[in-house]
């Protein structure tokens, strides 16, 4: 006893404790959703522990990293843990977006949380980080792929886009050099920032309190009621937050156990396999904003548009200068934020259903058709590029046969001299399927035979 209170002596715990649990919230404004905050710590902290017990396993080379990831799925307790980390990753980027889009509802960015507001960005782009470099880590082609397509966003930035990337991969190409680059950024450096972050928002939460006890300050000092009464925080509250805290913590252990995390073949960087490349589903949007910008303006869907995001995300508090907080007297702001939010919903989900996908070889004909062998393939490969909109599109025979700038896409009869052909073989650059793996060599003779019996449509 005489140590608590030596120690309470220096560190005023005892009135820290007080000011966080012993005050009155109202009733009718609680929420699941007032939550959100504290649901996103757990999964941090889910997280921090199961990526601490998979570290003193894992291998971070790319000699070594896959084997280790094989060796963790044989283990059936490992492999629980690592389905822990891997849904905790998705779990902590939802719930912090809802997080952020349940504070700018009710208003609680403005005066005095601004700091609060800010540090919750920091703590949003850490989080994105820390989900994005600890994909690469099994070293599985989907993680390599991903990695490979994600680190190339950054190279769409003028002047300094090469460097970017050069810094994300520790060279021109996603190598074990990178996978030690994004390990000790995974396990170092984001955590401590999102940890110090963390610090910070809980200090300045525990000092400025919840928005939600804002009405029960405002009556007492005006001397009147809380519409609805109130509770006490404590216990009252704390059970629901600790009830809603523990179903999340329930949704993780469940989908862990019925959707444990996976492992497709060892990365290739020749991508013999056939993969497909794509982005980490929370990239989606940005994967497919680029097909909305082709050639130069590929610059507004990669980085100007994102860069606005990250500006009003900071800016936010500043920006907005309208005092109110009631929902109907904010129907700009909130309109804004609700078709960002739709739309971003939208191009993701775009995105993922434009990935394509892979169509194995079927060994080379004399005589293709169109409909059965040609199209098919470049519908696969193309037509998340070249789809029903915009230049030459790959969805019908006459935008196939559709006339470039330069030189027909197909000349019947002349496979050698039809651009579609020297594209896919990369006598012209760039070589198509962009950012891709190149068609088979089946592939591209099937469609050599078809230009060569007339390019017909049958």
């Amino acid at each position: 006893m005489r140590f608590i209170e030596w120690l309470d002596d220096r560190l005023q715990i005892k009135s820290m404790l007080k000011d966080l649990f012993d005050h009155p919230v109202p009733k009718r404004k609680l929420s699941f959703l007032d939550f959100l905050g504290f649901a996103t710590a757990f999964s941090f902290f889910n997280q921090a522990f199961t990526g601490l017990l998979l570290a003193t396993v894992y291998k971070p080379s790319a000699k070594e990293a896959y084997a280790s990831i094989q060796g963790i799925q044989n283990n059936p307790l490992e492999h629980f843990i690592r389905s822990l980390h891997f849904w905790g990753a998705n779990f902590m980027v939802v719930l912090i977006f809802l997080h952020i889009l349940r504070v700018f509802f009710v208003s609680a960015y403005k005066k005095p949380r601004e700091l609060t507001w800010l540090v919750g960005g920091v703590l949003l782009i850490g989080t994105l980080g820390l989900a994005f470099t600890g994909y690469l880590l099994p070293w599985d082609q989907q993680a390599y792929w991903a990695t490979t397509v994600g680190t190339a966003i950054a190279g769409y930035m003028p002047v300094i886009g090469h460097y970017l990337v050069s810094l994300a991969r520790d060279g021109s190409n996603v190598t074990g050099l990178t996978l030690t680059r994004f390990y000790a950024v995974h396990m170092l450096l984001l955590p401590a920032l999102i940890l110090a972050a963390f610090g910070v928002h809980f200090f300045l939460v525990l000092r400025q309190g919840m928005s939600f006890t804002e009405e029960v300050a405002k009556a007492k000092r005006e001397g009147g009621q809380v519409r609805g009464g109130t509770e006490p925080f404590w216990p009252n509250t704390v059970w629901k937050m600790m009830l809603f805290v523990s179903l999340v913590g329930v949704a993780l252990w469940v989908l862990a156990l019925r959707f444990p995390a996976g492992l497709g073949h060892a990365a290739d960087p020749l991508n013999k396999s056939q993969y497909i490349p794509e982005p980490v589903w929370y990239f989606f949007s940005i994967y497919q904003l680029l097909k909305y910008f082709p050639g130069k303006l590929d610059v507004i869907g990669t980085v100007g548009l994102p860069l606005v995001f990250i500006v009003v995300l900071f800016g936010l508090p500043f920006f907005d200068r309208n005092l109110s907080r009631k929902v109907k007297k904010r129907p700009f702001a909130l309109g804004t934020a609700g078709i960002v939010v739709v739309a971003i919903i939208a191009l993701t989900y775009i995105g993922y259903q434009s990935v394509p996908k892979a169509v194995a070889s079927t060994g080379v004909k004399a005589h293709p058709s169109f409909s059965g062998d040609i199209l098919p393939v470049l519908q696969s490969s193309c037509a998340s590029c070249h789809g029903s909109s915009g230049g030459l599109t790959v969805t019908s025979y006459d935008g196939i046969m559709h006339t470039g700038d330069d030189k027909p896409v197909v000349i019947p009869g002349h496979p050698t001299s039809s651009l579609l052909v020297q594209k896919l073989l990369g006598t012209v650059q760039p070589q198509m399927p962009l950012g891709q793996n190149p068609l088979s060599k089946d592939q591209i003779q099937n469609i050599e035979n078809w230009i060569k019996d007339g390019a017909k449509n049958n």
